[in-house]
């Protein structure tokens, strides 16, 4: 898909085509042949998959299933938004991945109404997920079998001065309300509702229960590796999760990086849909259990939030916890060296700059509160 390769390492690869059927310029509607629930792409993807395991159950398997869903727009069956709206008109809203209260004609029960049809598209996903976990357990595969559930990222919907969307693209102040840029990010700061994700892991003969320490997605790779007893190779950065879920009182990480791919501000970057894109430089945040440091390297834009009390990330505290902030940023510095980030990506962003005298610039002015 968009060669980015996907297909790479393994012996079977399904696609199931369409999925991009709203982007623009792309002519005719994937969707003029849905008629029923399973037309649409999770159940597509989870009957494939099914197609798949009936065949080849008796052998050894890694089976990967991308469902896509919950993925924007949210087109589940009307019934499944209606549980979370019960007055839903069949509206789909899109996110112009911007503030809302700079589109034209978008009010907050937009935004509502499209937090229905999101929670309406993960009930459809939970369902066929269902199913699926049925048919392993029907053909007696849960004890022989380890199973993974995570997602890539989460969405804004009003949070943080009104964010609709997981990025933000330049545009002018007023948007059209169907228009969606595709030409420049600007900054996208990375708060707790984009990077805080599910991670459910099953293996046989091992007690249920919840795991609170970090983990970061470049664990699950070893992960795989040593549920199958592979070795891991040295230079994989990940750590296997295996032995905290053997060990409830092992802890996780110290800290955890969530980044977009590094850049610098005015440089191209082809997105993981095809789109060469101007980037106004990546945003990067590093987590503990206490404390929370969206990094970024213009003077005065880093931001540091307190986790137990600040849940929701409302209060910047950088001014009066600088020392933190300072040790979370050379873990940052750390990090970036250790996993050899090249020079002209690691020069920029070898210093916390905290200038507190600089004023938020568009669209964050006079929008978050406690900066």
């Amino acid at each position: 898909r968009n060669n980015m390769n996907y297909d790479q390492g393994f012996r079977t690869f399904i696609e199931i085509e369409g999925q991009d059927y709203w982007s623009q310029g792309l002519g005719d509607d994937t969707r003029a042949d849905w008629r029923h629930e399973a037309d649409r792409y999770a159940p597509r993807t989870i009957t494939r998959a099914t197609q798949w395991l009936e065949k080849h159950h008796p052998e050894n398997f890694f089976l990967y299933i991308d469902m896509w869903d919950p993925h924007e727009p949210w087109n589940a069956p009307p019934y499944y938004t209606k549980l979370y709206m019960k007055d839903y008109d069949g509206e789909i809203v899109n996110p112009p991945y911007s503030y809302w209260q700079d589109v034209e004609n978008m009010s907050e029960d937009d935004i509502h109404k499209a937090h229905a049809c999101y929670c309406g598209e993960i009930t459809m996903v939970d369902t066929w997920v269902g199913q699926f976990l049925r048919l392993i357990e029907n053909m007696g595969l849960m004890d022989n079998t380890a199973i993974i559930f995570t997602s890539d990222h989460g969405f804004y919907f009003g949070e943080h001065g009104g964010l609709f969307g997981k990025m933000m693209s330049l545009k002018s102040k007023k948007i059209p309300s169907k228009f969606r840029s595709v030409h420049k990010w600007i900054r996208s700061p990375l708060w707790e509702e984009t990077i805080s994700c599910p991670l459910i892991i099953s293996i046989p003969n091992t007690d249920p229960g919840v795991q609170e320490g970090l983990t970061s997605a470049i664990d699950l790779m070893p992960t795989v590796l040593d549920l199958m007893s592979v070795e891991i190779p040295p230079i994989v950065e990940g750590h296997s999760l295996v032995p905290m879920l053997k060990d409830k009182d092992l802890k996780g990480r110290e800290f955890v990086i969530s980044t977009q791919p590094f850049s610098n501000a005015k440089t191209t970057i082809r997105s993981v849909d095809g789109q060469q894109r101007e980037s106004a430089g990546s945003d990067t945040t590093i987590t503990t259990n206490e404390w929370s440091l969206l990094y970024s390297i213009e003077p005065g834009q880093s931001w540091l939030y307190h986790l137990p009390s600040d849940s929701k990330q409302q209060k910047n505290v950088i001014n009066e916890h600088t020392t933190i902030a300072q040790d979370l940023h050379q873990k940052l510095v750390k990090f970036m060296k250790e996993t050899n980030l090249s020079h002209e990506l690691l020069e920029p962003r070898l210093e916390l700059r905290l200038d507190s005298t600089t004023e938020l610039p568009e669209p964050w002015k006079n929008r978050l509160e406690g900066h």
